[in-house]
């Protein structure tokens, strides 16, 4: 039992390492699936036998679960900066406002805040705006977000 959780548990481990590095190259999902994970296995096969090989079979590394990879370790870095916010005295908001490919307007909020004495500056998020930009709709999404991630 405990050997199955320790295998369990480095599979994990090694899917999310692995789907940080995905993300990272900025290349399809589908990468981990089509690419590394066939490349990680002929390599242990040749390098340390089928034993190894077979270990690393059980990596899961699917578009849709390297998606879910990533989306989790961004939801864990967004809540950390918002708790590293909260604690702060002091905060300051910066806005920029682009438009994508497809020319919809979004907001990208980063936050200046003090920790231990010295000003870390941390990406926060990124809005879709609605249809028009105007500053009430740019506030509006703004304080929707703000208020609902309970920054004061």
């Amino acid at each position: 039992m405990l050997k199955m959780t320790t295998t369990d548990k480095a599979c994990l481990k090694s899917s999310y390492l692995i789907a940080l590095q995905i993300s990272k190259t900025k290349k399809p999902y589908t990468i981990g699936e089509n690419l590394v994970k066939p490349s990680m296995i002929a390599a242990a096969t040749e390098v340390l036998g089928p034993g190894a090989a077979n270990k690393l079979q059980a990596i899961p590394l699917s578009n849709d679960t390297v998606k879910r990879r990533i989306m989790d370790m961004a939801v864990d870095v967004e809540q950390q900066v918002i708790e590293q916010v909260k604690i702060s005295k002091y905060f300051a908001i910066q806005l920029n406002e682009p438009t994508d490919l497809s020319n919809c307007a979004i907001l990208n909020c980063f936050v200046l805040y003090e920790n231990e004495g010295s000003i870390i500056e941390e990406f926060l998020c990124c809005l879709q705006l609605p249809g028009r930009t105007t500053s009430s709709e740019i506030f509006r999404s703004l304080n929707n977000y703000v208020q609902e991630q309970g920054l004061d």
